[in-house]
């Protein structure tokens, strides 16, 4: 009987590449969702896309903002072709996507995190600097000799063999089991104790996700939680729409977060709590009411 999973823990996968590979950057999430319904959710994960298009309009320098995302990802997926990219700001030596793998490479230094992946399309044009910046960035890759990359001719190449290397990233893979974090932690990592619906200690980089039915409408709602852009979020959603609900700044410094979702008014619906530690001052709990399902607003 295959195994089910009250949730998914999730991979972020972040896709960095120049204009020219259209094709590719279209496909992209079509592959990690075939590979999701083939492997990745029968492991109990979920293979999430992101790149730039997620990146929400607002002031700063624009790379920044693409960089939080890459800072988040548990693999990035590095692509070229015949271009090597625009500047990553008036005057940078550096493209967009370059900036991006030097990024991620130092991040895995310090962090063990994201791993990368270098792929190369066999280049159709002939000279020019776009290209020389192709060749340039792929030379100091062969003489540093500290990653492996793979080349390829045609887009169905590409998908054949990058569907291969998701799987055997998955294969091996240990998922973070909920179900046992007290049992992985020290005792005094427990922030609230009792039996809950859902739970899950907060680990940077881990985004805790759960299925709940909040409002006793026999339709379940995800929460979720996690560290983004320097700040944490958490959210509900349904059916493509959902909300943020607001954290006090208080919890943003918090060493640990504990995510708890238990009916603590008795009243059959769940409520979501929240409980932090600076590691100084001492806990601190948050509830939230949930909505009735007659409709009436949380408290």
């Amino acid at each position: 009987m295959p195994a089910t999973f009250s949730f998914y823990e999730v991979k972020r996968v972040f896709l960095a590449c120049p204009g020219d590979l259209v094709a590719e950057r279209s496909r992209f999430p079509r592959l990690l969702e075939t590979v999701n319904n083939l492997r990745a959710h029968s492991l109990g994960f979920h293979l999430e896309a992101v790149g730039w298009e997620r990146v929400i309009p607002s002031f700063g320098r624009p790379q920044d903002l693409i960089n939080d995302e890459v800072r988040g990802a548990d693999l990035v997926v590095v692509m070229f072709w015949n271009r090597v990219g625009s500047h990553s700001s008036p005057g940078s030596p550096k493209t967009g996507t370059l900036e991006e793998f030097e990024l991620a490479s130092r991040l895995f230094a310090e962090v063990s995190k994201p791993l990368v992946w270098v792929y190369f399309r066999k280049a159709t044009v002939e000279g020019g600097d776009q290209l020389e910046g192709v060749n340039r960035f792929r030379r100091s890759i062969e003489e540093g000799k500290q990653l492996f990359f793979r080349e390829y001719d045609t887009l169905e190449q590409w998908e054949e063999m990058f569907r291969e290397h998701l799987v055997a990233f998955l294969d091996g893979m240990e998922r973070w089991n909920l179900d046992r974090n007290f049992d992985q932690m020290r005792p005094n990592m427990a922030l609230v104790k009792g039996s809950f619906l859902a739970e899950g200690i907060y680990r940077y980089g881990t985004r805790m996700r759960f299925w709940v039915d909040l409002d006793g409408d026999g339709n379940e709602e995800i929460i979720s939680f996690w560290f983004s852009v320097n700040a944490y979020s958490l959210t509900v959603s349904r059916f493509d729409a959902g909300f943020h609900l607001q954290l006090p700044d208080s919890g943003y410094d918090a060493k640990v977060s504990h995510l708890a979702i238990k009916d603590v008014t008795n009243d059959g619906l769940p409520e979501i709590l929240l409980a932090t530690w600076d590691g100084v001052i001492g806990l601190k709990l948050w509830i939230w009411a949930s909505p009735r399902k007659d409709g009436a607003a949380a408290n």
